[in-house]
């Protein structure tokens, strides 16, 4: 028995059975619960707005922030016009792009019942960017109360930019099960789910299953897409991992290597793209822009 599939048998996962993949729709991560749990309803949206991509994830520390970051530069490049939306409440866009941490955030100007086009700041490439802003504790529950009740208050406020279908909106989302995936997961057009190469990533799937599955029923649901982010071809279990979850999921993956010039990027608040050329990771980012300028499928 080979690694990977050593792997899919501590989660109970007999892939020697499911030749054929998995529905890309209603079991996109494997089966899925009759009875899910439905958190929010999805919610229609007209068609002529932006495209709108969400970057989920159920484990903290797989480089989303990062991504989100390098996909909103690297659309940019390709003519596009983007607007990166920070929908955590660690605030960490600000940092990435190196933007104004002084502006006040949607989170408190949404409590406010303020305007976020005024919030838009010029991130790498001419991107505009929009960051959640410093919140206490009474403010970020206040916020999430309201969140929770109101599951259209995201589409709202985004048409309220007055966006056009032209524009490409990315969201970046904390990690986890939160009022703020669900808000996303409403309007978005497209998911990518990030992960890691690493066996905690792979045993989040059935979890994830469930929470999507109301969203993937609807008229027009979104795409969703596997991204592997820092694989290490130097690592063969890193490697083995990348083969578990093509095994698990039934489907080719969407694969970000390791580069250091991207991950230190950060430190300098640099756009992470500059210093990739001619590297596998710049490839692979140019592969997912490639990915997200598609046209989006309409009802």
């Amino acid at each position: 028995m080979s690694l990977s599939r050593e792997i899919l048998a501590l989660f109970g996962k007999d892939v020697a059975h499911d030749a054929d993949g998995i529905n890309a729709r209603m079991h996109f991560f494997g089966s899925v619960p009759e009875q899910s749990l439905q958190y929010l309803q999805p919610l229609v949206i007209p068609v002529l707005r932006p495209k709108i991509v969400a970057l989920v994830s159920i484990n903290g520390g797989v480089g989303r922030s990062t991504l989100v970051t390098a996909l909103s530069s690297g659309l940019q490049r390709h003519g596009e016009s983007v607007v990166a939306l920070d929908l955590d409440p660690q605030n960490a866009l600000h940092h990435h792009f190196g933007v104004s941490s002084t502006l006040p955030g949607i989170g408190r100007t949404s409590l406010e019942h303020g305007q976020w086009g005024p919030l838009q700041q010029v991130g790498f490439a001419g991107c505009q960017v929009i960051t959640f802003g410093d919140v206490d504790i009474q403010q970020q529950e206040n916020l999430e109360r309201w969140l929770k009740h109101e599951p259209d208050w995201l589409a709202q406020r985004l048409a309220s930019l007055g966006l056009s279908e032209r524009q490409t909106v990315i969201i970046d989302t904390p990690a986890g099960n939160n009022v703020y995936f669900h808000q996303a997961l409403n309007v978005a057009d497209v998911v990518l789910l990030i992960v890691q190469s690493d066996a905690a990533c792979l045993g989040t799937l059935d979890h994830l299953d469930t929470l999507l599955a109301p969203y993937l029923e609807g008229q027009c649901p979104p795409a969703v897409h596997v991204v592997v982010n820092q694989v290490d071809e130097s690592n063969a279990f890193s490697l083995d991992m990348v083969e578990a979850f093509k095994r698990r999921l039934g489907t080719d993956l969407l694969e970000v290597h390791r580069d250091m010039a991207i991950n230190e990027a950060l430190a300098f608040a640099a756009d992470p793209l500059d210093n990739v050329t001619k590297r596998l990771a710049s490839d692979d980012i140019n592969a997912l822009c490639l990915l997200l300028k598609a046209p989006r499928k309409t009802a």
